[in-house]
């Protein structure tokens, strides 16, 4: 009964969405409401203590972050600077953590709190699959895939130096983003020479900045890992493919760009096959699909009855996270069930 702590944030929101999108009332502004439907759920990240599957890991990363054994901490520039940033205020692993998770909270709040149909798309299609994993597991791709969604918003708001900013801040924090930030770019963006130049001198910037050797240990940390079971890929697939056919219904006609990024979900999931960097490709797919359901998709209509396939792909989407946490209490350390707070560690 433990993943009741995670169930009950999780219809506290849907709870607080649903009711939103019966009312009459046509808000101002979604903000209030998707902080206070996502109070519960922010709760559990940020008090947890010893939970949470690469927790461990990120004990010595950051630890070793702020003791002075910065060439022992491999991952992301931005991550690096951020850790040790939050450092100087209060050096513990246990207290950067949970500001981290406090950060991306933040920015998916800002990100999706636009309209009704960003806070249906959030809470029925995004968080019952990644919130807790990207707040309390994932913390540098679940930093870097938020602020991603808000440099969504930006271009969509044509904030275009804006989102390039931040969109270069998602990067430096995990570099998987970027191919988040360029399907953002090529989709909504109107191509001229200067932005071409533009593109080559930024190239040029991160190619130059990218520590590579970041990417051989990646290469060696696969290479060590044993080669996932062959439906290991499945189910992020059958995800990804019962949103895409029920946007394309409401829908209709789509944007090109989605199919796109369904070719791209095909080839992780054959990668997925031989290795576990499949995986993490099918993840962000699934991710980058919300962000352009959520941004950019013209809905004309969306009578109430269609709730309810929001409502069942949210619920599935929910028992298949809870299911991964159930399954690996014996292989790691810090394992997302049993749940326990920080002071129970």
């Amino acid at each position: 009964m433990n993943f009741l702590i995670y169930l009950l944030p999780f219809l506290f929101l849907v709870g607080i969405t649903f009711m939103t999108y019966v009312s009459k009332t046509n808000f101002k502004s979604y903000k209030a409401i998707l902080f206070f439907g996502l109070l519960p759920a922010l709760a559990v990240a940020v008090l947890s203590g010893d939970t949470g599957t690469d927790k461990a890991s990120y004990y010595t990363w950051i630890s070793n972050t702020f003791n002075g054994n910065m060439e022992k901490v491999v991952y992301e520039p931005g991550f690096k600077f951020l850790t040790y940033a939050l450092s100087m205020i209060y050096s513990s692993e246990y207290f950067i953590i949970p500001v981290v998770s406090l950060i991306t909270s933040l920015f998916l709040w800002l990100a999706f709190s636009g309209n009704k149909w960003q806070l249906i798309v959030f809470t029925f299609l995004l968080f019952p699959y990644f919130y807790f994993d990207m707040t309390m597991n994932g913390l540098r791709y679940g930093l870097s895939f938020a602020i991603s969604a808000y440099a969504a918003r930006l271009i969509l708001e044509k904030k275009f130096k804006s989102f390039i900013i931040v969109g270069l801040v998602g990067v430096s924090m995990q570099y998987s983003s970027i191919i988040i930030i360029i399907l953002l770019y090529l989709s909504q963006v109107n191509f001229k020479k200067i932005h071409l130049i533009l593109l080559v001198v930024v190239g040029y910037a991160v190619f130059n900045i990218l520590d590579f050797g970041y990417f051989d240990n990646k290469v060696d940390a696969y290479k060590d890992l044993t080669k996932p079971s062959g439906l290991s890929g499945v189910t992020p697939l059958i995800l990804f493919t019962l949103i895409f056919g029920l946007n394309w219904f409401l829908n209709k006609k789509i944007s090109k760009i989605l199919f796109i990024i369904f070719a791209l979900q095909m080839a992780s999931f054959v990668l997925s096959l031989s290795s576990y960097s499949g995986l993490r490709f099918q993840s962000l797919f699934i991710f980058t699909l919300l962000i352009f359901i959520a941004f950019f998709q013209e809905l004309k209509t969306f009578k109430k009855r269609y709730l309810i396939f929001f409502m069942v792909i949210g619920f599935i989407s929910f028992s298949l996270k809870i299911r991964n946490f159930m399954s690996e209490e014996k292989e790691v350390t810090t394992p997302f069930l049993p749940y326990e707070f920080y002071w129970e560690r």
